[in-house]
């Protein structure tokens, strides 16, 4: 299947103005003409969008900072058969990574071409490598730990997020009693409470023009109020749009919204691939509140995850309460660090496991 990707901001694209202007990212790599090979690598891996060069490059036209580097290894057949992008800033190498990623990782078709994309990872010499969102599920971990101590980095690993999931197993109804009865009896009392406002609907949306939709949607409950919402930073508006727009062209995107009378009272800006429902972003109209409408588009989107045959439901983020209350399993996105045994290296290293304070005083040691 044919991949579009988003290497350039067409005409009159958020990117194309004054931020772009004052900080346009270093790419020190040709990432649109990897792209082909790259997509035939994850498809082969039955990869999550995160770990696509469609994503990679929308985040780095949002957020990017210092140079992005692709790391890779070609088969026998001229294709990849290991990529991974990083990122450089002066003495550190990190992932294109922040909190709105939700996966990162090493795709590798086999050990040892990630043996080799790791071990060209480690060549650079960095004072610090830090990678963030790893799979705890994930064979990367392994290959990173192998290669820190063959390299003599002392590394470091902790959990930075507990992402819970539903796997999609048997009929709804089984599933749906398994939640607890003051839930189901919570959606049904909303859900009737909904009904006596006007005729309630699910609209489910594949391409990105109710974008501006979803973000008023957003923007008028608390996240906007708190300046957490997509569009309050153009930086956001301009990621997520970017990511809508390489998603519907792979057919990926959904956009599902919870309507009364047609108007929509909460939102779910998705991706929906291989067989799973990842959940960028949510929101819901305060006005609806008491009607509780973004309990009522998770017991929407589910119900329909079970009825196109979908085998995973991610949530994404923080276990949060109310995740935890539909989820039936849960995995870890975890931070690997690794410091060199250079003074500078253990300084960094000092300044993450012991504070900055202490940091400081080994900087003032060493410089007298």
């Amino acid at each position: 299947m044919a991949r579009r990707s988003p290497a350039e901001a067409p005409a009159g694209h958020p990117h194309n103005g004054t931020l772009a202007a004052a900080r346009p990212p270093e790419q020190h790599c040709d990432l649109q003409a990897l792209t082909p090979r790259w997509n035939a690598l994850a498809d082969g891996l039955q990869a999550t969008p995160f770990l696509r060069p469609g994503w990679i490059s929308a985040w780095w036209r949002a957020f990017g900072r210092g140079r992005l580097e692709i790391i890779s290894t070609a088969d026998a057949g001229g294709g990849l058969g290991a990529v991974l992008p990083i990122v450089r800033r002066g003495a550190t190498v990190s992932s294109p990574t922040n909190w709105h990623t939700p996966q990162f990782g090493l795709l590798a078709a086999d050990r040892p071409a990630g043996d080799s994309v790791v071990g060209q990872l480690f060549a650079r010499r960095a004072q610090q490598f830090s990678l963030g969102f790893l799979g705890s599920r994930e064979p990367d971990l392994e290959l990173l730990m192998t290669a820190a101590e063959e390299a003599r980095y002392r590394f470091t690993v902790r959990t930075l997020e507990r992402q819970p999931l539903v796997r999609v197993q048997g009929p709804w109804a089984t599933y749906e009693r398994s939640l607890s009865r003051n839930l189901r009896r919570d959606v049904g009392r909303c859900r009737r409470r909904l009904g006596e406002l006007g005729t309630v609907s699910v609209d489910v949306r594949q391409d990105p023009g109710a974008l501006e939709e979803a973000f008023a949607v957003e923007a008028a409950g608390w996240k906007g109020t708190a300046g957490t919402a997509i569009a309050s930073r153009p930086q956001t508006q301009a990621f997520y749009t970017d990511v809508a727009e390489w998603a519907a062209g792979r057919g990926s995107l959904r956009l599902i919204f919870l309507r009364v009378d047609g108007r929509a009272i909460a939102f779910h800006l998705a991706l929906e691939e291989g067989g799973t429902y990842f959940p960028l972003k949510g929101g819901f109209d305060p006005a609806f509140r008491r009607h509780s409408p973004g309990k009522l588009i998770i017991h929407a989107t589910l119900e329909r995850a079970f009825a196109v045959g979908l085998q995973r439901y991610e949530f994404l983020g923080a276990v949060d309460d109310y995740k935890q209350r539909w989820a039936n399993d849960v995995h870890d996105r975890l931070l690997f660090q690794a410091f060199s045994f250079t003074a500078p290296g253990m300084i960094r290293r000092a300044a993450f496991v012991y504070g900055r304070p202490v940091a400081k005083r080994l900087i003032r040691s060493a410089t007298r």
